[in-house]
């Protein structure tokens, strides 16, 4: 994941501070520069970034407050605690449904871990980057990705333990 956001890094895809593997991703804003271009970059990199997570041996989980019932998403999905998931090995993230419960609505947080990471975890928009990390090994979280609201904003982070 380091190695893909390192090859898109530019002002929307940064690192929150520089020693240390937190990576803030926005869409730039609507009078930007470039705004076209700069968007499909971010859309790209974030296409990356869950094929890789997706890609991995270690089991994936999915927090949201809606269930993929609600929203006819495939597969079988296992409750691993309230509002939390363990992802089936054959999702589909370009599934129209899954399309709509993730990217339309935002507000959900996958993460890599050898177990439902359960209980209180810090608002990684808000929170420092050392903070995110600390909670993320207390948990045994390998990678993060978490999505604001509206999925505009994209936080990613990875363990360094």
């Amino acid at each position: 994941m380091n190695e893909i956001l390192c090859r898109w890094q530019d002002e929307d895809i940064r690192r929150r501070d520089g020693s240390l593997p937190v990576w803030d991703l926005g869409r730039p804003e609507l009078f930007a520069r470039h705004r076209r271009e700069r968007r499909e970059a971010v859309v790209a990199c974030r296409r990356e970034l869950l094929a890789s997570m997706l890609d991995s041996e270690r089991p994936v989980f999915l927090m949201s407050p809606w269930t993929p019932e609600e929203y006819e998403v495939p597969g079988r999905w296992q409750s691993t605690g309230e509002a939390s998931w363990l992802v089936p090995a054959d999702f589909d993230p370009d599934h129209p449904a899954v399309q709509y419960w993730l990217f339309a609505m935002g507000d959900w947080r996958l993460y890599q871990a050898a177990a439902s990471a359960e209980g209180k975890s810090p608002d990684p928009f808000r929170c420092s980057a050392a903070e995110l990390l600390a909670w993320m090994n207390a948990h045994a979280v390998q990678a993060l990705i978490e999505s604001f609201h509206d999925d505009t904003n994209w936080v990613v982070a990875f363990s360094t333990a």
